[in-house]
C-alpha cells in the first residue's frame, strides 16, 4: 500500500522570467481519474500512465491537489466561476437529466474573463452544468421539479423540439466554441456542436441497448439519441475535435483556452479494442489507458503545431474515483487512491484529492520535481489573472486563490486553508496539517453500496467514525485518515468548526 508522504516538503526552484507571450492554456479534466490511477503517484499502480508522467517530468505534479468538490456537477462549476458550488443551490449532489443550467448568467466565468483578455475559447466533452433544454410547452416537467434537479423520469424524443438551440450552455458562458456530448451517461445521448443538436433527428434509445455495448453502470435509464450511438466512440471523437482545434489555432496564431473535459474513466467503462489487456487492472485499467493515450494525442497536436513551450498544460480530475475502486483493489490488487482513504463523494481525501499535473516550459514549470502546496482547482481562476497580470472584475472568482508562485515553486504553502464538499452536503476544512470533517467523511447514506466496506476498513487499518460524527484527522502523521482524534485535540477541531462556519458565512 503507497500512502500520500511530505506533505510539506519544499521544493527550491530557480523560476525563469514568464514568457513575454501570453501562453496558451490548455486543460484536459479526466471524469473520476484516481490519485493513484496515475502512476507517478503510486509506485504500486497496475495501470501504466506513460504520457501524464512524461508531462508530471517535465513540469510538477502536486501532491496535495483538489477538485473542489467530491462530485462532477459542483467541482466543475466551481473550476469555471471561482466560487464554491456550495454556496448555490449545487449544496448537495449533482445535475439530474435535464437539468437547467446552474451558472447564473451574470457571473463572470473563467473562460469570459480570458475572452476579454483577447482569447479564443473553446470547450470539448462533457458539461454537465446544465441546458435549458427544447421542450414542448405540453409535455415540459413543472420548473421547481426542474430546478432541484429531481426530475428524472424517462424523457421522450417527441417530447422536445430539437430544431432550437439549447440555451444556458458553454457558449453562453464564455466559450467561443463547443463539441461535446453533455453528459456520456445520461441522455440525450447526441452531439452537441456549440449551442445545437447536431444530428438530423433522434429517437428513442431503450436501456437495453446502452447496457448491451458496456454501460457497466451510472445509467439513468432510456432516452432520445442519435441512431447508432455509440457508446465507445465518444472518447476517439473528444480527442480528433480537440487535435483539430489547436491545428486551427496554431494558423490563427492566437492565444486560446482549450478545456478538454473527457468522459474517463467514467462509465460507461468501453475501451477501445486496441486497448484491451493493456493494464493489469481489468476493463477499467484499460480505459485509465486510453484516458492516458487520449492526453498524449492532445501533447502530440501541440508539439506538432510547434506550441508546447508556451502552453500552461494542465491534467486533472473532477472528483476522485467511483465504488468500482474497492472492487480494482480486491482483484487485481490496484489501488486508485493510493492509500488515502475515500473515493468519489466522501470528504475523506479519497474523495477530492486528484491527481494535477502542470507543464508549462517558457513560464518556469518545466523543474521535474513534485510540489506539496495546497492548491485547488478554483484557484486556476486567480492564479490566471496573476500570469497575465490582469486584475479580476468586482465581485469575480470570490473564492479562488491565486497560487501562481506555488506552482512556480517560490512559495511552498499555497492556500492557508480549503473548504471540502461532500456530495450530501456536508463541508469539512482544510487547514495545515489538519482536516476537520463536519458531519463526518461518508458522501451518500444510507450505505450499502457507496460505504467503505468492512474488508477495505481491516485492510487500511481504519478504526470505525460513527457515519455522521465529527471527525479531526492530522495528515502529516497519518495521511490515510487512520484515526479520528478529534477527542484528542478539541481544541483545534473547535476553532475550525468555528471557522468553517464564518466561512459559509461571507
Amino acid at each position: 500500500m503507497s500512502l500520500f508522504l511530505g506533505i510539506f516538503a519544499a521544493v527550491t526552484v530557480t523560476a525563469p522570467a514568464h514568457a513575454s507571450q501570453r501562453p496558451n492554456i490548455v486543460l484536459i479534466y479526466a471524469d473520476d481519474l484516481g490519485y493513484g490511477d496515475v502512476s507517478i503517484y503510486n509506485p504500486q499502480s497496475r495501470i501504466p500512465t506513460p504520457h501524464i508522467d512524461a508531462l508530471a517530468r517535465g513540469g510538477t505534479w502536486l501532491r496535495d491537489g483538489h477538485s473542489a468538490s467530491t462530485v462532477c456537477t459542483p467541482s466543475r462549476y466551481a473550476l469555471l466561476t471561482g466560487q464554491y458550488a456550495w454556496r448555490t443551490e449545487l449544496r448537495s449532489g449533482v445535475l439530474m437529466p435535464w437539468g437547467q443550467p446552474v451558472i447564473a448568467p451574470d457571473l463572470v466565468t473563467l473562460p469570459e474573463y480570458l475572452q476579454s483578455a483577447g482569447y479564443d475559447t473553446a470547450l470539448i466533452g462533457k458539461w454537465h452544468l446544465g441546458f435549458e433544454w427544447p421542450w414542448k410547452d405540453s409535455t415540459r416537467p413543472p420548473d421547481a421539479e426542474i430546478l432541484q434537479q429531481g426530475w428524472i423520469s424517462v424523457a421522450r424524443n417527441e417530447q422536445f423540439d430539437w430544431s432550437r438551440h439549447l440555451g444556458g450552455g458553454p457558449t453562453d458562458h464564455g466559450f467561443a466554441y463547443y463539441f461535446g456530448d453533455d453528459i456520456p451517461n445520461m441522455p440525450p445521448y447526441a452531439w452537441i456542436e456549440n449551442d445545437r443538436i447536431v444530428a438530423d433527428r433522434l429517437v428513442d434509445i431503450p436501456r437495453s441497448a446502452l447496457i448491451s455495448v458496456g454501460f457497466t453502470a451510472g445509467i439513468h435509464g432510456s432516452g432520445p439519441g442519435e441512431p447508432g450511438w455509440q457508446l465507445d466512440q465518444v472518447m476517439p471523437q473528444l480527442v480528433t475535435r480537440s487535435v483539430d482545434y489547436i491545428a486551427d489555432s496554431a494558423r490563427k496564431q492566437t492565444p486560446f483556452f482549450l478545456m478538454v473535459s473527457l468522459t474517463a474513466p467514467h462509465t460507461p467503462v468501453v475501451p477501445l479494442p486496441e486497448f484491451d489487456g493493456k493494464s493489469g487492472a481489468g476493463t477499467y485499467g484499460d480505459f485509465v489507458v486510453q484516458t492516458d493515450a487520449a492526453v498524449g494525442s492532445v501533447l502530440d497536436a501541440l508539439d506538432k503545431a510547434g506550441l508546447r513551450e508556451n502552453t500552461m498544460v494542465i491534467v486533472t480530475s473532477d472528483n476522485g474515483p467511483e465504488f468500482t475502486t474497492y472492487r480494482q483493489w480486491r482483484r487485481f490488487g490496484h489501488d486508485s487512491v493510493a492509500g488515502l482513504r475515500g473515493i468519489k463523494s466522501d470528504t475523506w481525501e479519497g474523495g477530492h484529492r486528484v491527481p494535477f499535473v502542470v507543464s508549462w516550459p517558457n513560464g518556469g514549470v518545466d523543474h521535474g520535481r513534485p510540489n506539496d502546496a495546497l492548491i485547488a482547482q478554483l484557484d486556476l481562476y486567480a492564479m490566471i489573472s496573476a500570469l497575465l497580470n490582469r486584475p479580476l472584475s468586482k465581485g469575480a472568482a470570490p473564492d479562488s486563490v491565486n497560487v501562481l508562485e506555488a506552482l512556480l515553486g517560490r512559495d511552498f504553502r499555497g492556500r492557508e486553508e480549503l473548504v471540502y464538499h461532500g456530495s450530501r452536503g456536508n463541508l469539512g476544512l482544510r487547514e495545515g496539517r489538519w482536516a476537520f470533517l463536519r458531519g463526518g467523511g461518508f458522501g451518500r447514506l444510507p450505505l450499502p453500496l457507496w460505504s467503505e466496506p468492512k474488508w477495505v476498513r481491516i485492510a487500511r487499518g481504519v478504526r470505525v467514525d460513527g457515519a455522521t460524527e465529527d471527525a479531526l484527522y492530522d495528515l502529516v502523521t497519518d495521511p490515510a485518515q487512520r484515526e479520528n482524534v478529534i477527542a484528542k485535540f478539541p481544541d483545534v477541531a473547535e476553532r475550525l468548526k468555528v471557522r468553517l462556519a464564518e466561512i459559509e458565512g461571507l
